[in-house]
């Protein structure tokens, strides 16, 4: 009821719909210290993301007897759900131009969270929630951590809540996060979005997967993957970190590409920012 702190804060014509408006609440299933401190540092990490229109933006919070309770605008569903139903059509009814423009807003929504200093470390499709026809947002900050500088890294033996299959080698090797770790987990996101929804690394089990990616082996190319998409995402999977692409390069790569395609390009641009 009435107007959001979020939109209190920004003024924008953007955050006005947030008022008088049906929500979201995320609230802690358990109430253990452990999950409360998490939802803690979720409410921190949104309130340095403020707004943008491709992260899922908390609109306020409350404390209800000492419970954080965070408040978000509702979506219509994850990524996941929606690259999952195209698993039993035939090839010319999949949206492979939508696909690429989610992957573009994912890239937009990244860069800045990363100017932030914010590194997300949960990329998946099923933390990715759609927005009307076109809009796509990153959500699911819970298992955030925060560096000095865009370019920092943060060491964290704490990782017992994270994927295996979508952690970089030097995570799972030395615990170390960064920017350059997120960008292998985009790379896990496209694959997860071109196979509609397959789990990576499907028949290797999670202490296997060490092994495997130090032996060079990186998830196969689907089979509706081009070369050039396929490049990308084996660079996001680089063992080098400091030769992956950076979000900013991969934001100019999908606009290209999505620009290629006059038709679905129209569509964004007209599209994303009437919200």
């Amino acid at each position: 009821m009435g107007t959001a702190p979020l939109h209190l804060i920004e003024k924008s014509i953007v955050t006005q719909r947030f008022m008088d408006c049906d929500v979201a609440v995320k609230v802690a299933i358990h109430f253990g210290r452990d999950e409360v401190n998490r939802l803690f540092k979720e409410i921190e990490a949104m309130k340095k993301i403020g707004y943008h229109e491709n992260v899922m933006c908390m609109l306020g919070w409350a404390l209800p007897e000492e419970t954080p309770c965070l408040v978000y605008d509702i979506a219509e569903m994850s990524v996941l759900s929606f690259v999952s139903d195209f698993r039993e059509k035939p090839d010319d009814q999949v949206l492979c131009k939508k696909f690429l423009s989610i992957l573009w807003q994912v890239t937009r929504g990244m860069q800045y969270i990363a100017s932030k200093g914010i590194i997300h470390r949960s990329l998946s499709a099923r933390n990715i929630l759609l927005f009307g026809p076109t809009v796509a947002k990153i959500s699911y900050f819970t298992n955030c951590c925060f560096c000095s500088s865009e370019n920092s890294i943060v060491k964290d033996s704490t990782v017992q809540k994270l994927s295996a299959k979508s952690m970089a080698l030097e995570c799972l090797t030395e615990k170390i996060f960064s920017v350059k770790s997120d960008i292998w987990a985009f790379g896990i996101l496209a694959y997860e979005m071109f196979t509609f929804g397959k789990a990576p690394y499907e028949a290797i089990n999670d202490d296997e997967i060490l092994e495997f990616l130090n032996q060079g082996n990186r998830l196969e190319r689907p089979s509706n993957v081009n070369g050039q998409l396929y490049e990308i995402m084996m660079g996001c999977w680089n063992a080098d970190p400091d030769s992956r692409p950076t979000f900013k390069a991969l934001e100019k790569t999908f606009f290209e590409i999505v620009e290629v395609q006059n038709e679905l390009y129209g569509y964004v641009q007209s599209n994303i920012y009437s919200i």
